[in-house]
C-alpha cells in the first residue's frame, strides 16, 4: 500500500512540476497537467470507494478474515471503473467539435463533397497489341 501511495504521489508531483513538456506552450501545458491531475484523482477516488465497498461486505460473512481479499477485489474493480470513466470523458471531451453543427447539414455536405470531390474513376487500361487488347 505504501508502494502504491509513493508511487501516485510522485507521479503527481512529476506532473506538476512540468519538466516534460516545452516552454512555449504553457497555457495549454497547465491545462494538461490539471485535467491529468483530476484524471488520476478521479481514479484513486473510484479506487478508495471500491475498497470500501469490499470492506463493507465483510460484515455479511461469519469470519469477515477469511475474505480480506474483497477489499482488494472492490478497489481493483473500482480504480478499472475509474479508468474506464476517464477513458470515455477523454474520448467525449472534443466530440461537440467533430460533431455536425446545424449551419452545415446533410444536404450542404453533399453539395460540399460533389463540388470538391475529384472523378475518382480509373480510365481504361489497355494491354496487349493492335491483335490482341484487353481493357479494364
Amino acid at each position: 500500500m505504501k508502494k502504491i501511495i509513493s508511487v501516485l504521489l510522485s507521479l503527481n508531483f512529476f506532473l506538476a512540476s512540468g519538466a516534460f513538456s516545452p516552454v512555449h506552450a504553457q497555457e495549454s501545458e497547465d491545462d494538461i497537467i490539471k485535467s491529468t491531475q483530476n484524471d488520476i484523482m478521479l481514479v484513486a477516488g473510484a479506487g478508495a470507494a471500491g475498497a470500501v465497498l469490499g470492506l463493507s461486505t465483510l460484515s455479511f460473512v461469519e469470519t469477515p478474515s477469511n475474505h480480506v481479499s474483497n477489499i482488494w477485489t472492490g478497489a481493483a474493480i473500482g480504480v478499472i471503473v475509474g479508468v474506464v470513466f476517464v477513458a470515455y470523458t477523454s474520448v467525449q471531451k472534443n466530440s461537440e467539435d467533430l460533431q455536425s453543427s446545424k449551419d452545415f447539414n446533410s444536404f450542404e455536405r453533399i453539395a460540399w463533397h460533389s463540388e470538391n470531390s475529384t472523378d475518382l474513376t480509373l480510365p481504361s487500361v489497355q494491354f496487349g497489341a493492335q491483335i490482341w487488347q484487353l481493357k479494364f
